[in-house]
């Protein structure tokens, strides 16, 4: 189940779009059908040059991000609560547990503890095998990167291993601090264009939010330059990692998620 839904929208994604467009083009030139199949193909094309162009991939990017500003200060909460998905396990050739393009979120979580934000961080997520490689769980990954790097103080930190997706994340968090008996107010941290649907599927469990984004990728105000009429790789996956985003609300919503 968890990977059906994981991969559930490939086809919806830009790349994934535009291999269907250009396999059923293809199929439909064999079979003599010449102007459709010149149509499909000709729209795989533009559909990804639309999407590896930096302003539509910002415009996705910025619709996400600009709903939740960053803070200097919070009010007072039970503790930070990182949504794991920064980190990279020790897996050779390296040497150490490393971060990734989400990696913004471990330190910017470790800085708040270590600035007094809340008495607690509890790092959630546990080890999707179906997606990447990991020795026991995001968290403890997670984990060891703000120990070896002596980031925080680590006794303050409680773990959470079992979470396979967000909306999860969300409920073993809750029921943590249910065990703890401390009320659900949390500093929650994660990158800017997942906040949305984090922050939905927190409070739907109950829990009174205070956002602290991270990991922006679009800037405010947009700097228009000519290159970015060219297509590129990095639009194209921001695009991608928006519409992600984008699906996701979609499904929680109809699953009675948020």
């Amino acid at each position: 189940m968890l990977f059906f839904s994981k991969f559930l929208a490939l086809p919806c994604y830009p790349t994934g779009l535009a291999v269907l467009c250009i396999a059923a083009g293809v199929a439909l030139l064999f079979l003599r059908k010449q102007k459709l199949g010149r149509i499909l193909v000709l729209c795989a094309g533009i559909e990804l040059y639309l999407f590896s162009s930096d302003p539509l991939s910002y415009l996705l990017v910025r619709s996400l991000e600009k709903r939740y500003d960053p803070s200097s200060s919070f009010p007072e909460a039970s503790a930070i609560v990182l949504l794991s998905g920064g980190e990279v396990p020790k897996k050779p050739p390296r040497l150490y547990d490393e971060i990734n393009d989400a990696g913004d979120r471990i330190l910017y979580a470790a800085r708040l503890l270590k600035q007094g934000a809340a008495p607690r961080l509890i790092i959630t997520g546990g080890s999707v095998p179906c997606l990447r490689y990991t020795v026991k769980s995001q968290a403890e990954t997670a984990f060891r990167i703000i120990a070896d790097m002596g980031m925080a103080d680590t006794t303050r930190i409680l773990l959470e291993t079992k979470s396979q997706n967000t909306y999860e994340n969300g409920t073993y968090t809750k029921a943590m601090l249910d065990s703890l008996k401390l009320p659900p107010a949390i500093i929650l941290v994660t990158s800017a264009m997942h906040m949305p649907r984090s922050a939905a599927i927190f409070k739907k469990l109950g829990c009174t939010v205070y956002p602290a984004p991270t990991d922006y990728r679009a800037d405010a105000p947009y700097e228009w330059k000519i290159l970015y009429l060219f297509p590129n790789a990095d639009a194209l996956y921001n695009s991608t990692c928006a519409l992600h985003e984008i699906y996701g609300i979609i499904a929680y919503k109809l699953l009675g998620r948020l």
